[in-house]
């Protein structure tokens, strides 16, 4: 005779056998392994929640912990599974909490629901709490408008929403103006002056010359070295020393942090006392986290394209070329800049570096290209970029 002996384990052990979890997608049923690692993992995380929500016991305390969920994911999939997981946890009030790497999940949570561990020293770290953080500017900001208060708590989730999440993360920080400054920066970190900086994870963050202030209090929050890269943007009628030391930057920022320190707040600084104050090593503020970085006396140029025609070509700010002389530097160089026509009557004009680079001004990441693509980037490098990228190596 035949004696049959099933135990539930043997039953179980059957059931596990033969069933297969299919997907089914517009009519297809796909296996379990038709889809990669990212998709396991989603449909894991998933389940996993839907069995919390059954097991949670009101006379408890309940929070749900994910560890990285971004793992093996794709930045879309990370952005779109964020958004389910915030919505699932509002739907549902619960309490969690998310370990994370990804700027993706960091920019789509937003401010509020930020906490920050980063290291401050070689062996201590500190927790930062970003929901704190509109209390905290609103403290700071007593002598200012509400219209401005505003404008600032806005910014920041604003600078969130596009992706500039990924300062939180970062070891270091440098914020530019433009395209131009972008290409070279990232260009200079490649030499082997500056192999120091591509051991960190360094956040590049584009600004105006008028915004870049406002990040000094999330980078004062956080603690972040940051070196702020911005032009003196002086009168470009001043065509001669004194008529620059007497006039004044348009630039908001190197403005604003002159005025931090000043005795008199309500006056704009002269060019001559913002070349005084980075003499006197003051150009490093909030206890030398922050050092905004501009051209110095040495140069006297206005833009960053100035200064990098200036050292390329070895010629001062006043110097004056006749347009044949600028073609064959074009030529000679391989640069890609404009040069203005010969003024009326004059068959041979001349011509100054700011007359090339106002010429050039719809056209400054093609010069830039022409820099970089020709190796002449570390020959272009302005003194003052320099030393602040070096500021940033300590």
């Amino acid at each position: 005779m035949l004696e049959m002996d099933v135990s539930e384990e043997d039953i179980d052990e059957f059931m596990k056998k033969i069933t297969r979890a299919k997907y089914e997608i517009e009519g297809f049923l796909l296996n379990e392994s038709s889809q990669g690692l990212g998709f396991s993992n989603l449909i894991y995380l998933h389940m996993q929640l839907e069995e919390y929500l059954k097991t949670i016991d009101p006379l408890k305390v309940n929070i749900f912990f994910i560890e990285e969920p971004e793992s093996h994911m794709h930045p879309q999939m990370q952005n779109v599974f964020i958004r389910y997981l915030t919505n699932f946890y509002k739907e549902n009030n619960l309490q969690g909490l998310i370990t994370t790497h990804s700027n993706e999940i960091a920019k789509s949570v937003g401010l509020n629901n930020l906490r920050v561990i980063r290291q401050t020293s070689k062996f201590k770290s500190e927790l930062f709490d970003l929901s704190t953080f509109r209390v905290t500017i609103k403290g700071k900001q007593e002598n200012i408008d509400d219209e401005t208060k505003c404008i600032l708590e806005n910014f920041f989730d604003w600078f969130f929403e596009i992706g500039y999440s990924e300062i939180v993360f970062a070891d270091k920080v440098v914020l530019y103006e433009g395209d131009t400054e972008r290409l070279f920066i990232r260009k200079l970190l490649t030499l082997d002056e500056f192999k120091p900086l591509r051991d960190n994870y360094i956040a590049f963050i584009q600004v105006g010359g008028d915004y870049a202030y406002n990040y000094k209090y999330l980078i004062e929050c956080l603690k972040i070295k940051t070196l702020i890269i911005t032009d003196l943007d002086y009168d470009k009628s001043a065509s001669d020393v004194t008529a620059i030391l007497n006039s004044e930057s348009t630039n908001s920022t190197i403005n604003k942090f002159y005025k931090d320190e000043a005795d008199n707040k309500h006056i704009n600084p002269t060019i001559k006392d913002l070349y005084d104050w980075k003499e006197a090593d003051k150009n490093k503020v909030l206890n030398n986290l922050i050092c905004i970085s501009y051209q110095d006396r040495a140069e006297l140029s206005r833009t960053l394209e100035e200064s990098m025609l200036m050292k390329l070509l070895s010629i001062d700010i006043f110097a004056k070329l006749k347009r044949s002389e600028w073609k064959k530097k074009r030529q000679d160089f391989n640069l890609r800049f404009s040069i203005p026509n010969n003024l009326p009557g004059d068959s041979e004009s001349e011509f100054t570096i700011r007359n090339i680079i106002n010429s050039t001004s719809n056209n400054k990441v093609d010069f830039m290209y022409s820099v970089i693509l020709n190796e002449r980037a570390e020959d272009a490098l302005p003194l003052y970029i320099k030393e602040g990228l070096l500021w940033l190596m300590k």
